[in-house]
């Protein structure tokens, strides 16, 4: 018979026997308590295959600015920055010489057209000779043939842009003496830009126009769409690769010509088990991992690796879609070690 003072005491004991033999502390084999391990479910990823390449940009059309003749600027008509359109007035070079020459010219060619209304009067009542007429005619057209000549100096002095788009920075003031090749400014189309790229020769197959590709800029930290528009017809002999050209749309004028891009095509998808890398176990060149199966026990299998992306590699072979990846406490498992899964 056991005392009233002995009885708290036996209440004590009983309650540690049964926190012992509680579920979640069953001892494993060698009476130590099961390992804690994280697990996640392997399943069937989409994985690409992907070739990447470095290019540059370029504007859809881009030209310095520049005058075919030698002669001083009287006026600039443009704002750094601006935008203009096809045919707008950007520079005029110095032509008062070209403009009196002009005024002279339009003056004979009146002269010469009165004198032929004149004599197309007399020719009706026969006061004047055919001939006579002939000249005159022929003054008038030597007369206009002069007004075109003048007129193209002119134009050589007036400066508008080809094509519509962006002006850059100008290079020089109203005053100063242009000559041949000297920029006075940029004009570049920012709507679309040119990506070239150079992928190596054995990469020919990847690449096809109008195939879509994704362009990233590190200075804008964003991927832009890019189309393939044309592969180059020749491949480089020195290094062996061959030039693509792609479009990007650039309606909100973020990319500048200059920029460096990097290129990454997807050549081929399908499906496979992607695991972390930091769930592997590699011994020279054996890789493993370590499953749980459906008695919570612990397998360590061989796995041969695929292609890899970051943080996760691909798995060709050793484990099976929905079986229990150890991913976190393996360390110091043992093959057949009863584990204790937690969430995570």
């Amino acid at each position: 018979m056991i005392s009233a003072k002995h009885k708290p005491l036996l209440g004590v004991a009983m309650a540690s026997l049964l926190i012992a033999c509680s579920p979640a502390n069953t001892p494993a084999a060698g009476g130590r308590p099961a390992p804690a391990v994280k697990v996640s479910t392997l399943a069937i990823e989409v994985v690409q295959k992907r070739v990447q390449a470095l290019g540059t940009l370029l504007a859809q059309e881009s030209i310095d600015i520049s005058s075919n003749v030698t002669e001083k600027i009287t006026a600039l008509h443009f704002d750094d920055g601006d935008s203009v359109t096809k045919g707008q007035l950007l520079v005029t070079l110095q032509q008062d010489e070209e403009a009196a020459q002009l005024s002279s010219a339009r003056a004979d060619l009146a002269e010469q057209e009165r004198e032929l209304a004149r004599l197309e009067g007399l020719l009706a009542s026969q006061s004047a000779a055919q001939t006579e007429y002939d000249q005159r005619q022929t003054a008038k057209l030597r007369a206009q043939s002069k007004i075109a000549e003048i007129q193209a100096l002119l134009a050589e002095r007036t400066i508008r842009a080809p094509f519509s788009g962006v002006i850059g920075l100008r290079q020089l003031s109203p005053g100063a003496l242009v000559s041949p090749g000297t920029s006075i400014t940029t004009l570049d189309d920012l709507s679309v830009m040119r990506l070239d790229f150079q992928l190596p020769s054995l990469s020919i197959k990847a690449i096809a126009p109008g195939q879509r590709i994704v362009a990233h800029s590190d200075a804008l930290n964003d991927d832009f769409d890019a189309t393939i528009s044309a592969v180059a017809s020749r491949v480089n002999p020195i290094d062996r690769s061959i030039t693509a050209r792609a479009l990007i749309k650039n309606s909100d004028q973020k990319l500048k010509p200059g920029m460096l891009m990097l290129v990454s095509i997807t050549t081929s998808e399908y499906d496979a088990i992607m695991a972390p890398e930091s769930a592997l176990q590699s011994v020279q060149l054996q890789h493993y991992l370590w499953i749980m199966n459906a008695d919570q026990k612990a397998e360590r299998r061989q796995v041969e690796l695929g292609i890899r992306k970051p943080g996760f590699v691909e798995i060709r072979s050793g484990v099976s879609v929905g079986e229990q990846l150890i991913y976190e406490g393996f360390a110091s498992l043992q093959a057949g070690s009863t584990v204790a899964p937690q969430e995570g």
